[in-house]
């Protein structure tokens, strides 16, 4: 089936008018449109189809017409066949009523085979007289008048026309209606494979013209066979016809010289070439042994750089998002507004930042907000928590590693979150915790803005911005040596503190507004939950050594128990009341020294106290209980027993 967008282009040089009724009816049946021009050689038929030639994919004749088109025309000619039988039935049918037979035919192969066929069919008054050009053909037809008797036979209407004219009788050697079938066929089959060709050898050469590699193929004889515009621009050879000229001719531009070299396999060679760093690959051709030619392939090597730095910032921002932004912040002007316009002048800088501030004081939610407010936006956010994970995990995960580097490697490698985070924001939380070890490899990175994988042996180069946050005085670990003052002052370009929430608890309000919002916007009842002056004073008379994050979980464990129906204050000031009771029986945070604080109250309130806290401590673990209160398991469960039955206070 042709394809639509490539009609086929069919001529017919008919030499008699039922050649081309028969034609255009075997046209019609297959489908396709054939253009005809009536006339032989005569008639200039051969002349016309050689000036529209550019027209046609392929053309249709019959005869010597079709021979001379041949010898001719570049595109492929069709003649129809002529048989045996064509030409022996109009020759006896000539024998049958006049006494001698006259065939004009032209000089071919046929006019041998219609010697060879009257001979057979023995006729003994036959005469051929055979055309080589025009000049020939009107000697001969200048003489019909002179002859008396005769019968002509031959091809076409110029024949006819000119025995017409001499009152001679006339025979036409005709095709059968198969064999101008077959023709036809044959015609539209050429320009289906021709159509198939050209669509190859198009789609082929955009294949090879749009690559973003320069292409160049030589032959074995050293001549170009092809060169793309890429290997044009890349070897400033613009506007040269480099196809078919020979490499080693002396007009031949060096640089396709140096490209081929010694024509020997070379995979990913570096070639400085007229300014650039090019890397080429060249692969001979060869057939059974024989050497057929060479292709070259070679790209700039800043531009695969390039493709290598976005692919990477392409694959490392699916899911290495910053979620929020400054808006998303809630704090008054008076408290954060300071703090938030700081942090987007950070934002504007390629410089390092270090995020202090306790834990829970959102130090992340400020980390996003600055990348997202930066022109670093578009790229990725790579958040690497360095106290979740061992030193060794650590190094691995920040910088990568090959195959094969330590034990339990992945196939093929894994990139680092330095290269994860290429043209983005590698955000380093509590990098307090880092090791000196790690510390120091972070150093030379931020230094060198280079990296090695572990186990590899070359440079990968990266743009990052760093964003460190801790919850610890880097300055007083950098004193007391505990964390490296190098890095120390390599971080802290940008200083960045958060006001924990004590002593921003005008923003309470807004945060319990938020909260609410958040956590249960859709659920019925929660978000008309209203906060009076009392319930604010319980919240305000708390410190929150776990900031915003520890109001946040107080907020949704009311919320969660919260059925609608009860007192919500009352529900609120007992969580408070449980919860400041369970942080002052903990002990100060930093405290080192194992102790349980216990409320005074009743024995039994007190043993409660003590049973309860330390059951969780031991993760509801009885017989750990046990052993360190010094008592058997048996007593533990008793005693549990017991309190189960009894009113909680």
């Amino acid at each position: 089936m042709l394809s639509a967008s490539f009609k086929p282009r069919i001529l017919c040089v008919s030499i008699y008018e039922e050649m081309a009724q028969l034609v255009r009816h075997s046209a019609g049946q297959f489908g396709v449109e054939v253009d005809v021009f009536g006339g032989g050689i005569y008639n200039s038929g051969h002349i016309h189809a050689l000036e529209v030639e550019d027209r046609y994919d392929v053309i249709i004749s019959q005869a010597g017409t079709a021979i001379a088109i041949q010898q001719m025309v570049k595109i492929p000619v069709v003649p129809i066949q002529i048989t045996a039988h064509d030409i022996v039935t109009p020759l006896r049918e000539a024998s049958e009523h006049h006494k001698k037979q006259l065939c004009i035919t032209y000089d071919s192969n046929l006019s041998v085979d219609i010697e060879s066929l009257a001979a057979f069919a023995k006729l003994k008054n036959f005469q051929q007289v055979i055309y080589r050009n025009e000049q020939d053909f009107n000697n001969i037809v200048s003489r019909l008048s002179t002859l008396k008797e005769v019968a002509v036979v031959g091809f076409g209407g110029c024949v006819i026309e000119k025995a017409a004219q001499c009152g001679l009788p006339y025979y036409l050697i005709r095709s059968s209606k198969n064999s101008v079938h077959q023709a036809v066929l044959s015609a539209r089959n050429i320009v289906d494979q021709h159509i198939k060709e050209r669509t190859r050898s198009r789609r082929l050469n955009n294949i090879i013209n749009y690559s973003l590699s320069g292409i160049i193929s030589v032959n074995r004889d050293k001549t170009v066979a092809t060169c793309n515009r890429p290997a044009k621009q890349m070897l400033d050879l613009h506007g040269k016809k480099l196809v078919g000229m020979d490499i080693g001719a002396a007009a031949c531009p060096p640089e396709l010289k140096q490209m081929l070299g010694n024509g020997e396999y070379t995979v990913d060679k570096v070639l400085p070439l007229k300014g650039k760093t090019l890397v080429v690959n060249r692969v001979p051709i060869r057939v059974r042994e024989h050497d057929q030619g060479t292709i070259i392939v070679f790209q700039e090597l800043s531009k695969i750089q390039q493709i290598e730095a976005e692919a990477r910032v392409q694959l490392a921002s699916k899911g290495l998002v910053a979620k929020y932004e400054f808006e998303d912040i809630v704090g008054s002007k008076n408290t954060l507004g300071p703090v938030i316009a700081e942090a987007k002048r950070y934002a504007h800088s390629a410089a390092s930042i270090l995020i202090e501030g306790e834990t829970g004081s959102g130090k992340e939610l400020f980390a996003q907000s600055i990348h997202n407010f930066s022109e670093r936006r578009k790229g990725p956010f790579v958040a690497v928590n360095c106290a979740a994970l061992p030193e060794h995990l650590l190094e691995s995960e920040l910088f990568g590693y090959e195959e094969g580097a330590f034990t339990g490697a992945r196939k093929g490698g894994k990139a680092g979150m330095f290269e994860l985070a290429h043209r983005g924001t590698l955000f380093l939380d509590e990098i307090s915790e880092m090791s000196l070890a790690t510390q120091v490899r972070l150093l030379r990175t931020l230094q060198e803005k280079e990296i090695f994988r572990i186990g590899g042996d070359r440079v990968i180069n990266i743009d990052v911005r760093i964003i460190a946050a801790s919850n610890r005085d880097l300055y007083a670990m950098a004193q007391e040596g505990s964390f490296r003052r190098d890095l120390f002052f390599r971080l802290n370009i940008l200083p960045l503190q958060i006001p924990p929430l004590r002593k921003r608890k005008e923003d309470i309000p807004a945060l319990i507004a938020h909260f609410i919002k958040k956590s249960h916007q859709g659920v019925p009842g929660r978000s008309r939950i209203a906060f009076n002056n009392d319930m604010l004073a319980t919240l305000n008379a708390h410190n929150w050594p776990g900031n915003v994050r520890e109001l946040e979980h107080i907020l949704e464990r009311a919320f969660t128990l919260y059925d609608g129906h009860q007192d919500f204050a009352a529900l609120l000031t007992d969580l408070m009341r449980r919860h400041c009771l369970r942080q002052t029986m903990a002990g100060p945070t930093d405290q080192q020294d194992d102790y349980l604080r216990v409320p005074r109250g009743t024995m039994a309130e007190m043993e409660r106290y003590i049973l309860e806290s330390s059951l969780e401590e031991f993760d509801g673990n009885k017989k750990a209980l046990a052993d360190a209160l010094g008592i058997s398991r048996v007593t533990v469960w008793k005693k549990l027993k017991e309190l189960e039955g009894q009113p909680q206070e």
